[in-house]
């Protein structure tokens, strides 16, 4: 350190706003840690520190305006080539000592040299420890198959035997037949390719039914007035004089007739127009492994109008006799062939039964020989003959015995074909092929005709089928049911699926659920008690609920808890965990012997707590508890009536409309934001990762895995991050319990949705819908690829799947699955709306328009649903060529959140409840628009400025966060 002459400074400290270009932290103001602290806090990209024996020292590349009131450290300026923490007169100047640093220090100058200090390196300080590290992903490597091909299935590979091959000319046409679907454009409107093409030739069978009725009506009036006297011999015996004449008659009108209708309906088939031939679509090529086939759908049968008036006409005439006749012939030849032995014959000319699925059209015709014994994979309604009232039954017989008798000769496919063809039993198809060991075909089978997805499991898993049962198994959530089946018989196989089970519930975030599956193999346990180890370690309310499990299975291993569950009941802070391990054990009140000491060392703390309105146990759940502590003495004191405490008034219950403001703005912009359990959040922080904070906005841990969109899992587990690059979004899966993340690649998508089961994920590109397997690849679980319009918008929770597509003139399409079968619920189509009227997607299986009302110098907004319309007002200063553009809408089942423009830059949200139409909340946005998140009664607003504010519906709270 130089020593210059004295000087006194006349302006020796730095005050109001000034471009400083560094700070100065003293030793004896800060202590080594709380320098360390404040370097990092100020610290600038190409910033330097130094350290001195006085202090340290934070020289900033660029120089930056601040309040000198507010900062910690002295300020410094530069003055010529050095920093000074003041502003020296041009004289002062003059007489100092040439140095990098001047402090100025009661009116005098120390000089410093950079040469004597030691160079930090402030990087060294940060604690990476608790970040993930990812590896860059290839962005070299392909992208998977946007749909996969359907997987086509003959089922003659599936039966074999001595099933006859395919004629050449039938497999000419069938090929010509596909390579027409391949170039001709998709007319579905169904769930599924194979209905879309029954739902298109349907459109061309009742094509033109206004001329087939008409004609149907002639060709009838006079047969009618010809059979339909009350005597019609007479009529028969008057024109042909004679029995045979009469006969000869009615055998000309039968021909005449078949031949009239066959040939109209030739001709106006033959009218149809081809649809215009549009460009083929790409095709993505195939996967490598195909996985499972599109679920079966069954076939939608439209009947025409013309047949059923047909039907209806010929039943109440002599006509249907003379059609009776043959197909009384034909029945007679195939029962002689049944009697005869003639199998081979006979069952290609068997008619199969209806099992009570009939369309009530009346077949015309005879049937026609099969040419093979083939399996139809669907079933639908179907043309029937009319037949006496036991004839059915006496058929039902006739092949009954011919089932036992081809089963008798081993002749296994065409005692199959019987039982699955013609009696239409399937459930009794696939155990007869269960019996005979030939679990491949079963299980083929039992894929074509989507029986229920645990039978499939079951019998994939016997055909040693893994890859395929899993796919099932994680689609349909089948594992429980599969594993019942299995356990009897197959115990090995149970066990291996109880494994998957348990590995997938993991997966999900669900770990005391799989510890219950795994518990029962003896060989496993040692994993499922690292498993409790792992929900203990992520604390909260999945810790308390571990500490149950492990007094249930582990009883020996809770001592070791003593002085841990101890802290727990002292610890005043801690109330939420008491609450949440209370409603832990009330949930394994069969158990009391062994959480009698756990409940015993816990409920006094648990009562001290309801006291204090820092619990919410009713009076019955007390005394449940009280009882499972068995402490006699606490039994005895305890009231007989419910402890006083303030009620929980949920928000729709509120006399009057809470004002409500945002929080203060923050210092990092938050992307998206999901709430998660105990008081935390997790919050996506585009490339600067993502973090889980606490009720006060403080870090608690932080992943360093960029993200623009977060995908919450059902559990709160789990979570999927997304982030844009360029035309794809890259995923990353995210375990909050183990606190690692997974890079699992990049998807070309349009929408998806932003909830999943923690495995099965549903995302949309143009007229595509597929549910990819995000643990195995993206690997497709079930597909639509035909969807009449593009998707627009999924909203998804646990039970259902809400679907919006885009209809032409700015409407929406609404459809309902139903999970986890995932069976379409019902189809919405869209409807008609005037112009300035807008649709608005809710979260439910419901559609509603909107449009903005410009009376009386206030914007209404104009919502109708169901026919019914209401009006809400929204008061604010904006000009009223800016109305439309500034309302945002969002529907629910159970509350309406309206977001307008108040201000140039200012919104105002409304939180209304439908049921009452009442205004709960007016919450005032300031700045920037906010983003809507509802999760359950959650309901989550935030905001490119680092605002979070947290909106519960149970209990009518507002919490605000800013983010920094």
């Amino acid at each position: 350190m130089l020593e210059p002459e004295r000087m006194l400074i006349r302006r020796p400290v730095l005050t109001g706003h000034q471009q400083i270009d560094g700070l100065w932290f003293a030793c004896e103001r800060f202590d080594e840690g709380e320098r360390r602290r404040l370097i990092l806090s100020y610290w600038q990209t190409g910033a330097r520190a130094y350290r001195f024996a006085d202090g340290d020292l934070l020289q900033f590349h660029t120089a930056c305006p601040v309040d000198c009131a507010s900062l910690h450290g002295w300020p410094l300026i530069r003055q010529g080539r050095g920093l000074s923490s003041a502003a020296l007169h041009p004289e002062e100047l003059q007489g100092l000592a040439v140095a990098d640093l001047w402090l100025v220090r009661g009116s005098q100058i120390h000089a410093l040299q950079l040469r004597d200090a030691q160079v930090l390196t402030p990087g060294l300080w940060l604690d990476i420890s608790t970040y993930t590290l990812l590896d860059t992903f290839d962005c070299h490597v392909p992208l998977p198959a946007t749909v996969p091909d359907a997987v086509v299935t003959d089922l003659r590979e599936i039966l074999g035997g001595p099933l006859e091959p395919v004629s050449p000319e039938r497999e000419a046409v069938m090929q010509a037949l596909l390579e027409r679907q391949r170039h001709t454009p998709s007319t579905a409107s169904g769930a599924s390719s194979s209905a879309a093409q029954n739902n298109a030739n349907s459109a061309r069978e009742i094509s033109s039914p206004v001329l087939k009725i008409v004609i149907g009506l002639v060709l009838l009036g006079g047969l009618i007035r010809l059979f339909g006297q009350s005597e019609p011999a007479a009529v028969l015996a008057a024109h042909t004089q004679s029995f045979s004449g009469m006969l000869l008659g009615a055998v000309i009108w039968t021909v005449v007739i078949t031949a009239l209708l066959f040939g109209l309906n030739r001709f106006l088939h033959r009218g149809v127009s081809a649809p215009a031939k549009a460009a083929p679509r790409p095709v993505a090529p195939a996967p490598a492994n195909p996985g499972i086939a599109a679920r079966a759908t069954p076939r939608r049968h439209k009947p025409a109008a013309w047949r059923r008036l047909l039907t209806r006409l010929t039943q109440h005439s002599q006509l249907s006799k003379l059609y009776g006749k043959r197909q009384a012939a034909y029945m007679q030849r195939m029962l002689e062939m049944f009697e005869d032995g003639n199998f081979e014959e006979a069952l290609r000319h068997a008619i199969p039964l209806n099992s009570g699925k009939s369309s009530g059209e009346q077949s015309f015709g005879t049937p026609q020989r099969r040419q093979d014994l083939s399996l139809s994979q669907q079933e639908g309604l179907a043309r029937s003959m009319l037949f006496e009232e036991d004839l059915a039954a006496h058929l039902a017989q006739v092949y009954r015995q011919t089932f036992e008798r081809l089963d008798r000769a081993g002749r296994i496919e065409e005692a199959v074909f019987v039982l699955a063809e013609l009696l239409k039993e399937h459930p009794q198809a696939l155990d007869y092929l269960e019996k005979h060991a030939r679990y491949q075909q079963a299980a083929d089978l039992a894929l074509a005709w989507d029986m229920p997805a645990a039978v499939i499991v079951r019998l994939l898993c016997l055909a040693e089928q893994w890859q395929r049962a899993m796919l099932v198994a994680r689609r349909d959530n089948a594992f429980a049911d599969a594993v019942l089946m299995l356990q009897a018989k197959s115990p090995e196989i149970a066990d291996r699926l109880r494994l998957e089970w348990a590995e997938s519930l993991i997966a999900k975030g669900l770990w005391l659920q799989a510890v219950d599956v795994i518990w029962s193999l003896p060989a496993e346990r040692t994993r499922a008690a690292q498993w409790l180890l792992n929900a203990e370690a992520a604390g909260g309310r999945l810790a308390m609920g571990a500490l149950v499990k492990r007094a249930i299975l582990l009883p020996e291993t809770l001592q070791a808890y003593g002085p841990w569950v101890e802290q727990l009941r002292d610890d005043p802070e801690r109330a939420g965990e008491r609450a949440a391990l209370a409603q832990a054990l009330l949930l394994h009140k069969s158990h009391t012997t062994a959480l009698a000491w756990l409940a015993g060392a816990t409920v006094h703390a648990i009562l001290a707590d309801q006291t204090r309105d820092l619990g919410h146990l009713t009076h019955n759940q007390l005394q449940a508890l009280v009882k499972m502590s068995r402490d006699k003495a606490l039994q005895a004191d305890l009231p007989g009536q419910a402890l006083k405490r303030a009620p929980v008034v949920a928000l729709e219950r509120l006399g009057d409309t809470r004002e409500w403001s945002a929080p203060a703005a923050g210092s990092r912009p938050i992307f998206d934001a999901a709430p998660l359990e105990d008081e935390r959040y997790l919050v996506a922080l585009g490339e600067a990762g993502v973090m889980v904070v606490d009720a006060a906005g403080a870090a608690l841990f932080h992943f360093a895995v960029p993200a623009q969109k977060i995908v919450i899992a059902h559990s709160r587990q789990v979570a999927l991050l997304l982030i844009w690059r360029g035309n794809i979004w890259r995923v990353s899966k995210l375990d909050l319990v183990n606190r690692v993340a997974k890079d699992l690649g990049v998807l070309a998508m349009d929408v998806f949705a932003n909830a999943f089961d923690g495995c099965s994920w549903t995302i949309g590109k143009g007229q595509q819908l597929r549910v990819v397997d995000v643990d195995r690849g993206f690997e497709t679980l079930w597909h639509v690829s035909d969807l009449p319009e593009p998707v627009r918008t999924i909203k998804v929770d646990e039970h259902n799947e809400y679907l919006w597509l885009s209809a032409p003139g700015g409407c929406l399409m609404l459809w309902h699955y139903r999970l986890p079968e995932r069976r379409l619920i019902s189809r919405e189509d869209a409807f008609d709306i005037v112009h300035t009227d807008f649709q608005v997607p809710s979260a439910t299986a419901e559609s509603a328009q909107y449009r903005i009302k410009h009376d009386d110098g206030i914007p209404t907004l104009i919502l109708k649903q169901h026919g019914v319309r209401k009006g809400y007002k929204l008061p604010g200063n904006l000009p009223e060529e800016e109305w439309d553009e500034s309302v945002s809408p969002y529907l629910f089942s159970d509350w309406l959140l309206i977001s307008y423009r108040v201000e140039a830059q200012d919104t105002c949200w409304h939180v209304i409840h439908r049921a009452s139409d009442r205004l709960c909340v007016t919450l005032h946005w300031p700045q920037s628009p906010a983003q809507l998140r509802r999760l359950g009664s959650d309901l989550l607003l935030f905001d490119g400025q680092g605002r979070l504010s947290h909106i519960n519906i149970d209990n009518a709270s507002q919490r605000n966060i800013s983010l920094h």
